[in-house]
Parts: structure tokens; sequence; C-alpha cells
């Protein structure tokens, strides 16, 4: 007689999670934040984390460089024939926006022609100086085989060394180039945290049995790539036990706040998640691929348009997109009341020594390239992932009770309920009609025929979601954002908190909008996000809302660290001490702890 084994001695039932009732060491437990461009990482009793470009630059085999690096602000989905025109017709819409928004005095804006800036512009020569503030060049002499954080960024180009990001907009970086797997972005991932735990934090590897460590992860998120990642902590770097959690309800508990509409804008992403009491409704969050690097770009262009050429700065060059970055935030703003031709002086910081100064005249640049974040059109972006939701996670062995075994065990329970209905009632036409009736459950006019004097078993009524099965209403909840085109921050945030089915819910979002990242820290940026919400509300929201807070440093914080502030906070939370997934049960159990213990809806 062959040998068969029930589902339950095959696939053990997870253990309990263990409750320890000693006061939580918060020196032993890391917080880890990784970013498209930054990771921040640090022990949960830090008052700030520490800060490192998110890279690695491996040395090449046989001492020749074959592989292009990964570029930092340059972007595919910029290179079509329709990007041009469709800049300018982005740009368009910024300045009418600009001049429909009256001063602080009540005045309007007057348009700056890039071509009054030209002919100045273009005879203005530079001033160069020597100095020790600036960067200097990472000694390859030694001949290592990788180099990880700000050292990866300033290998000469000349060395044989390729430069990748293992995150890009907000999720592992897989593609179908050398490198690209999931497991060789896991190797890379490895190798820069441990080095950053070593040398930053000076915590030996070995060490990190007796350490725990709190993952943040995006609202988005994929869940092979945070399987990966829980297995890389607790099964390669061998960290004790693992927590995972959302950022932007991290970012609340960071904050102090109990229930916000949570506006990340980062890098290279720009996300937006409706959270309540710890909890991020599913159906609110959805993440466009923009961000603060995309601005940079625009803003590069816009200087070139009246004449700033910059010809010691490439964006193809890591230190060179560095000072790019910089130029942005230290020049440009969103404060409606600055305006006009004003002189600036833009410094360059070559690396080995030397300062560039140009002393320019600008006029709306300064402020066209950061409102491109509520006019995306001016990015020129065009593809066709943009824009995503929450998708549902591949069918994975480790996890027979996945989302695939829930709705097949919900729709067998619908059935049953609908087969059994007909079994009672003494007038069923018999089964063929209860499967035609279980096949039209999403129509509500083939549950009756208009002519009919019969009741039916489901009765027709306003709600339309009484007539569907559950897992309907979840899948048009996970894919109706795919059609989607690209929306500014503001129309992002109506979109978000629209989803809510609450009415008082939607009234509480709109009186609390929580901003973090560092892709919005521009003067007058509270201020713009302000007007525009409130002009793009529903008339009957804008009458019940007694004030709309835009919060963009909570508790005096820089809002790139919000969330990491928040990941710290959870850690020594008592309630938390349940969540966490220790080695062992991880080696035992797998992906199936996520579900059981992850404190959002696995």
């Amino acid at each position: 007689m062959p040998f068969t084994a029930s589902k339950k001695a095959l696939f053990p039932v997870t253990p309990d999670p263990v409750v320890e009732h000693h006061p939580v060491q918060a020196q032993t437990i890391i917080v880890i934040q990784p970013g498209s461009v930054n990771l921040r990482i640090g022990r949960a009793s830090d008052a700030i984390p520490i800060t490192v470009p998110h890279c690695i630059a491996r040395r090449c085999p046989n001492s020749v460089k074959s592989l292009q690096d990964d570029y930092m602000l340059l972007r595919p989905e910029c290179n079509h024939s329709e990007a041009g025109q469709q800049i300018r017709t982005g740009l368009s819409s910024i300045q009418e926006l600009l001049l429909s928004r009256p001063t602080a005095a009540g005045e309007y804006r007057q348009v700056t022609q890039p071509r009054q800036l030209m002919h100045f512009n273009s005879q203005v020569s530079s001033d160069i100086s020597e100095s020790s503030d600036t960067p200097s060049w990472t000694d390859c002499s030694k001949k290592p085989p990788y180099f990880v954080g700000e050292e990866a960024l300033y290998i000469p180009s000349s060395e044989p060394y390729h430069l990748s990001w293992p995150m890009r907009r907000g999720r592992l970086n897989e593609h179908s180039g050398p490198g690209g797997s999931l497991t060789s972005i896991l190797a890379n991932v490895e190798i820069i945290w441990g080095h950053v735990l070593q040398e930053h934090l000076e915590v030996p590897l070995k060490d990190l049995k007796h350490y725990r460590a709190v993952l943040l992860i995006p609202d988005v998120y994929v869940h092979k790539q945070v399987k990966g990642l829980v297995n890389m902590l607790l099964n390669s770097l061998g960290f004790g036990a693992v927590i995972v959690h959302q950022e932007s309800v991290c970012a609340t508990y960071g904050s102090g706040i109990t229930v916000a509409c949570v506006v990340d804008v980062g890098d290279q992403k720009t996300s937006v998640s409706c959270v309540e009491d710890g909890l991020s409704h599913r159906a609110s969050r959805f993440t466009m691929e923009y961000g603060g690097s995309d601005v940079s770009r625009l803003f590069h262009s816009l200087l070139a348009r009246c004449g700033v050429s910059l010809p010691e700065l490439s964006l193809a060059r890591p230190p060179d997109v560095v000072q790019m970055q910089g130029l942005k935030e230290t020049s440009c703003h969103l404060n409606q009341d600055q305006h006009g031709v004003s002189q600036q002086t833009l410094e360059i910081h070559l690396v080995g020594g030397s300062v560039v100064r140009y002393t320019m005249r600008l006029g709306d640049e300064c402020i066209l390239a950061p409102m491109a974040l509520f006019r995306p059109l001016a990015l020129g972006l065009q593809g066709t992932s943009l824009i995503r939701s929450q998708t549902r996670a591949e069918p994975d062995g480790d996890d027979p009770h996945d989302e695939d075994y829930l709705r097949q065990t919900q729709r067998q329970s619908w059935a049953g309920r609908i087969a059994g209905s007909k079994k009672d009632n003494p007038d069923s036409m018999g089964r063929e009609a209860s499967e035609q009736n279980l096949s039209n459950l999403d129509d509500p006019s083939a549950v009756m025929d208009d002519d009919s004097n019969d009741v039916p078993e489901i009765m027709p009524t306003t709600d339309s979601k009484i007539l569907r099965r559950p897992e309907d209403d979840e899948e048009d909840e996970i894919n109706d954002e795919t059609d989607l085109d690209l929306m500014g921050v503001d129309e992002a945030i109506i979109h978000s908190i629209e989803k809510c089915d609450s009415e008082d819910l939607r009234r509480r979002l709109y009186s609390c909008i929580l901003v973090v990242g560092g892709g919005l820290q521009f003067e007058g940026a509270t201020s713009w996000l302000q007007h525009q919400v409130m002009q793009a509300i529903p008339s009957n929201m804008r009458a019940q809302l007694d004030s709309m807070d835009i919060i963009t440093k909570p508790k005096d914080m820089d809002s790139s660290l919000t969330s990491w502030k928040g990941g710290a906070i959870l850690a020594c939370l008592d309630s938390t001490q349940e969540l966490w997934i220790r080695q062992q049960e991880w080696r035992q159990f797998s992906v199936r702890l996520l579900r059981e213990r992850a404190p959002f809806n696995w």
C-alpha cells in the first residue's frame, strides 16, 4: 500500500509566537531602511541612522570594463520621439498654474523668458579656485574585489569597476542583463549591508546572532523579494530575529500620528498610502515611478535652456550627478512669492580639490523643476509600469496556504452556500439551475428575470458587492490602477483617499497629510500642496473640513528619517514582541511565518 501523508504532516502548523518578558534591548536591534539611492541603518537606540549610498562597484574580470554602469539620473523612459513635445506641454501647464495663483501680496507672477537670460549667461566665464572641501577619488591601487557606498561612487572611470544599484524605483533591480537575477542582487545587498554593519556600526558579523533586525519595506512590495531579503537577513547574515513592516505605517509611528495619508516622495519613486491605526489600506496604496532625481534631470535641462551649460557636469558620471543633486537642493524652491530674474552663484565641487563657480541670472527655472512633481508630464516619461499597485503573490512551494489557496477555499465555500440553498429550496430547478446561478453571480439581472414572480435566492440590492464573490472585490482593488496615467502628488493624494470607503475616515485623512522622504524638501512645498489639494477635493468634503494639516517635518525631524525613526519605535513596543520571526523558525516554516506574523496583510 503506497504511503500517503496528511497535509498537516507535510506542512506542520506554524508555532505560536514566543513572548519574552525581559526589557527590550534597543542597542541590540538594527533598523534597516533600504532605499533606491540611500541605505539608512542604525541601532534602535540611535537618534539618527547612518546614511550611505546604496550601491556597490565590483571589479570586472580580466581587468576589462565590459558593462555599462547603472545610471543615476538618465532613464530609458525618456528616450522616445515625443519626449520634447511632452516636456514643453508639461512646462506650459506649470506656467499656467503659476500664473493662476496670486502671491501673498495679492499680485500675480510675471513670466521670465529663457531668451532674456541666455545672452547674459552665455558670456559668463567660470571662476576656479582651490579648496580642501571637495571629494577625492577612491584609491584602487590594492585592486579589491569591490567597493561599497561612497567609495563606489568616486572610482575613476579608467578603473575596471562596474557600478550597480541593487534597488531601483522602490524595489530590487531585477533585469534580464548580467547580474540582474534575484540571487545576484541579494548577494550584492548582503555585501553592502554586511560592510556597513562592520565598518560603520562596528558590529562583527559573527555576533549578529545576538542582534535583531527591523526591515522596512515599500508599501507596494514584491512578495518574493521580501522573502529573499528576510532569508538573507536570517540565514546569510545570521540575525537572531526579524520584523518586517511597511514604510508608511512606520512613518506614522515616527511622527506620532494614528490616522494620515502618507506621501513618500523619494529620489526615484513617489508612494501614497492611507494609514489608520497602524494598518495601511490596501486599496489606497500605489507607487509612481518618479521622484527627486527626475526633478534634478529636468533642472539640468532648464539651466541649459537659459544658457547655463555647465560643461564640467555629465549626467552619466556618478560624481557629477551628486553635484547636480546638490545644485537642485540649494537653488530650487516652491515659493510663489519669489519670482522675477535673480542672480545666483552655482558652485561645482570637482573631485580632486577644485571649486568652479558661475554667477548666473535665473528666472522661473528654479520653481519650474520642482513644480513637475505636481505636473509630471513635464518629466517626459513614457512606459508601461510607471504606476504600480499591490499585486498578488506568485505561487510559492514554501507557502501552501498562499493567496491562491485562500481564494479557492473562499470560492468553494461560496459555491457550497449556493448549492445548499438550492437543495433546501423545494422549488429548485435542479443542479443545472444552481450552476447557472453560480456562474451569473456577477450579473444581478441574471439572478431574476424581469417577468419572474419568484423570489430569488440572492436578492438584488443597491449594494452590488453583495452579489459578488469576495475575491472578485479584492481583484478589483488590486488591478484597477493598471490603466492610470502618472498623477501629480496632489492628484495622487485625492485618488488614494477616495479609495477609502468610510466618509468619516476620508474626512480625517484629508485633515492630516504626512509628507516623508527627501524629494519634496523645497521652500514653499507645504503651501503649494495644501492649495492644490484644497482646490481638488470634493466640495461636500471641503465643507466638512475644519482644517488641513500638511506635516512635512514631524517633531522637527528631517522628513527623510521619519520612517526609519518609526521603525526604531516599533521595535521597542511591548505589543511588537510577539511579531519577531526567529532564525530557527524561519528555517523550518519559511515564508509562512510572514503570513502569520507580519503586522500587515501579506
